[in-house]
């Protein structure tokens, strides 16, 4: 089951990087309300999340 959840998630991840291509910077970095503030900061969380998953 883990294996599973990585694999979504490795693919929804892969599918938020091709879709942060056609968004500008200042909406990247721009802060919004709930989550981590800004859609890079929560992609980092994601990204960093992963890498506990794989080196615990």
């Amino acid at each position: 089951m883990k294996l599973d959840s990585f694999k979504y998630n490795w693919q929804v991840r892969e599918e938020w990087f091709e879709w942060c291509k056609d968004v500008s910077n200042d909406e990247l970095l721009k802060n919004r309300v709930g989550g981590i503030g800004s859609i890079i900061k929560t992609l980092f969380h994601v990204v960093d999340a992963e890498q506990i998953w794989i080196h615990p």
